[in-house]
């Protein structure tokens, strides 16, 4: 039989990991239970981490990255010269789109991170902190340039801001990850009957 590639050994150690980590958290789970899951050893588990905390931290901070990724690519369509008023809204939808579809891709991992709507593990505090700031910051830049498309135009650009992440961020938690829905399409829909319409539907 052929010896696995190493990436492929660590790649098998990652997810068996997180199945660990999503099924007894992260504190509760052991290298032994991670190296069971994978089909491993402690021996390879060392040759690729320095240590559970290691492998965890490894985990969060590639999901963190990821997200900033996407948000970056997200932020670019949102920050192009939109022609009229369908065409910043279908920016708009775009965004949320992307955004739920990270989220949906990495399902298992962002309930690791969060535990449902909870705050993300203390060690990664500051980072968590840096990545929603920067994101209110340059949605509320977004925000007063939509003011020109007739978007937005009697709210505060910085509580549009929030009210917009904190949105986002209740579908992707309530929605794609616990009720584990993959109807990105139809959320997003919704998510914009509220923008165009809000919530009375006026």
């Amino acid at each position: 039989m052929p010896r696995k590639l190493t990436s492929q050994k660590r790649g098998d150690l990652m997810a068996a990991a997180i199945k660990v980590f999503k099924k007894k958290g992260y504190r509760e789970a052991s290298v032994k239970e991670i190296v069971a899951e994978a089909g491993s050893s402690t021996a390879t588990f060392y040759r690729y981490f320095k240590s559970k905390d290691n492998l965890y931290e490894e985990i969060v901070m590639g999901f963190l990255s990821g997200f900033v990724t996407t948000w970056s690519r997200a932020y670019n369509t949102l920050t192009e010269q939109a022609g009229s008023k369908e065409e910043a809204l279908a920016m708009m939808a775009e965004t949320f789109h992307s955004v739920l579809d990270y989220y949906w891709y990495n399902r298992d991992i962002a309930q690791i991170v969060f535990r449902g709507i909870l705050p993300i593990d203390e060690k990664f505090i500051a980072q968590g902190d840096l990545l929603v700031n920067t994101t209110i910051d340059q949605l509320e830049d977004v925000l007063k340039d939509l003011k020109s498309n007739d978007i937005a135009r009697y709210i505060e650009p910085r509580v549009g801001a929030a009210i917009t992440i904190g949105a986002v961020f209740g579908v992707a938690m309530t929605c794609v990850i616990q009720e584990r829905r993959d109807d990105i399409g139809t959320l997003v829909d919704q998510m914009m009957e509220i923008v165009e319409h809000g919530i009375t539907g006026r």
